[in-house]
This record gives structure tokens, C-alpha cells and sequence, in this order.
């Protein structure tokens, strides 16, 4: 067993490892949730991929307790590969139910629920329902990646140094594709929807 690959060497290990994973939880479970795309919802089961994570993270403790990333970004990122992985399996070959599944979609539109809230007069309700139709196509126009980091930052409110970490980067550099692609979002805002 390699170093990446070994189990919590002791039962306090093992309790620390259950507290902490206790503690993220519902923030992980929200995650996986808003990340499963809605055509595969009958294939992915987000509690699945938790425990699958769970196992993940007892394989790598020891890779935990030797880093900086903050508790909950590194099981997020241990969440994401597991996710990863199991919509790998489903959407393989004769399986996918999808050819090329982008990033769900549905991520999208939650983030701009997200940034709408709901309202209360029926008025109010229009307006926010075409602003949040509106955000939904702004944010189906960007990259992946832009897409990505934003719901990272907004939606899973992750820091931008958790951020770096889990996706290998600088600080500075997580917190430049960040307002990057908050800027491609304000570009793609201004030329669709104000000109």
C-alpha cells in the first residue's frame, strides 16, 4: 500500500476522520446534488457518491494530515472525483444516456436561482423569473471552466484559497480566473441582453 494509499492508522484517526466528515456533510451532499445532471438523476445517487468520497478520504487521511487545504476543500475535491468517476461509468459507451454531457446544466440555472431570489408580489415574480431566464442564458454562454469557478465561488462558497487548492493553482491565479470569468459573465450580460 503506497503512502497515498493508506488507512487511518488509528482509531483516534479513524474518529477524526468521522467528525470531520460528519461536519461537511450536508455542504458536500448540497454539492454533489446540484452538480448531478437531472438526465442522469436515476443513475447518480448523490449519497452514493458521499460514501464513495467517505472511502476516498479514508484511503488518503494521511495525504489530509500532511496538507494545508482546508477540511472541507479536500473533500470537496474528493466529492468532485468521485463524482467524476461515477458519471464516467455511467455515461460510458452503450450506457450514456447523453453523448458528450457538458457540465449540467442545471448548475446554471441553480447559480442564477441563487443570485434571484424569489418574490413576493406576482409583479416582482415576473421580473425576477425573466431576470433569472436571463442570468440562466448569460451563464449557459460561458466556458466550462467559467462556469465552473463561479459556482465554486457563489454556489459552493468556497474560498479562493480552497479554490487554488482544489484545483492545483496559485492563489492569485484562482482569484484571476475567478474575476475573469466574472467579467466574461458582465460581458456576456451587457451584449446580450443590453444592446
Amino acid at each position: 500500500m503506497s503512502s497515498e494509499e493508506s488507512l487511518p492508522s488509528s482509531v483516534a484517526d479513524l474518529a477524526a476522520l468521522g467528525r470531520l466528515f460528519d461536519e461537511q456533510r450536508s455542504r458536500l451532499l448540497a454539492m454533489l446534488e446540484r452538480r448531478i445532471d437531472p438526465k442522469l438523476n436515476s443513475r447518480l445517487d448523490a449519497e452514493s457518491i458521499l460514501q464513495e468520497t467517505y472511502f476516498a478520504a479514508r484511503r488518503r487521511w494521511n495525504n489530509f494530515k500532511s496538507s494545508t487545504m482546508t477540511a472541507y476543500a479536500w473533500l470537496y475535491r474528493l466529492a468532485l472525483d468521485a463524482l467524476i468517476e461515477a458519471w464516467r461509468r455511467e455515461t460510458r459507451g452503450p450506457r450514456d444516456a447523453r453523448r458528450d454531457l457538458p457540465l449540467p446544466e442545471g448548475t446554471s440555472l441553480q447559480l442564477g436561482l441563487q443570485l434571484v431570489q424569489t418574490g413576493t408580489s406576482p409583479s416582482e415574480a415576473l421580473m425576477r423569473a425573466e431576470l433569472r431566464d436571463r442570468v440562466q442564458k448569460a451563464m449557459s454562454l460561458l466556458s466550462d471552466n467559467d462556469r465552473q469557478i463561479l459556482s465554486m465561488r457563489h454556489f459552493d462558497d468556497l474560498s479562493h484559497a480552497d479554490i487554488a487548492a482544489i484545483l492545483e493553482l496559485t492563489e492569485a491565479a484562482a482569484q484571476q480566473r475567478y474575476h475573469r470569468a466574472l467579467g466574461r459573465l458582465s460581458d456576456m450580460w451587457h451584449s446580450v441582453f443590453e444592446n
